[in-house]
């Protein structure tokens, strides 16, 4: 079976507290299998001080922009939180494993509280078959668990999930608004396919937000 996509976005990060601060890899942060592949969140370690000022839950951004080529690109990871009160102030430790993403085992990254990631879900380790926009379920990611809400979806063709559209199927309906259908004047309808509010086996990205 194929993964599902989750999509996990935090609907407290708002205005983001952005720093910059020192990255080292640190023996003492192992790595976790599928972290390279999107399948998990590698472990950030840093003071309680630096958590508070960057205002942080469990999830934190880092970016650095490097030159490749003619062009600069982005390079963003998220990271779950691991308080260890040894480390510096303004310092966050990674694993060697994944500081190969950034290129470097010590350098300078603007730090910050993770709006949104990805991450990949073997379908057959999580039946998600049945549920529905609005459900709650219970995630474990890197050994730390989320509570999430379904708020759509979309199936392996691209149409997403309404959550006015009962059951799992493709139905062609009249729709006024989003999802599937953006309106370029005021009143404006169109006849679209779009899927039920129900997962299937044909769903391969979920769109969720974290419950507290």
């Amino acid at each position: 079976m194929p993964d599902f996509k989750i999509v996990i976005s935090d609907p407290e990060t708002k205005q983001l507290k952005i720093m910059k601060v020192k990255v080292k890899v640190d023996e003492n942060v192992k790595s976790i299998d599928g972290e390279k592949d999107g399948k998990a969140l590698p472990i950030a370690k840093l003071n309680s001080k630096l958590k508070q000022a960057l205002n942080l839950d469990k999830l934190l951004t880092l970016q650095i922009e490097k030159q490749e080529g003619d062009k600069k690109v982005k390079i963003k990871v998220h990271f779950l939180v691991q308080i260890d009160d040894s480390l510096p102030d303004n310092e966050v430790h990674i694993s060697k494993n994944i500081a190969e993403k950034f290129g470097a085992e010590d350098f300078e990254a603007l730090a910050y509280r993770t709006k949104a990631f990805q991450i990949s879900i073997d379908q057959s380790k999580l039946n998600l078959f049945g549920t529905k926009i609005g459900d709650k379920i219970n995630l474990v990611i890197s050994d730390t668990p989320f509570t999430l809400k379904i708020t759509g979806g979309s199936d392996n063709s691209g149409f997403p999930m309404r959550p006015d559209i009962s059951g799992p199927a493709k139905r062609r309906v009249l729709v006024s608004g989003p999802p599937g259908y953006i309106p370029r004047e005021d009143g404006e309808r169109k006849r679209k396919m779009l899927r039920g509010d129900t997962i299937s086996n044909e769903i391969v990205q979920i769109n969720t937000v974290i419950v507290r």
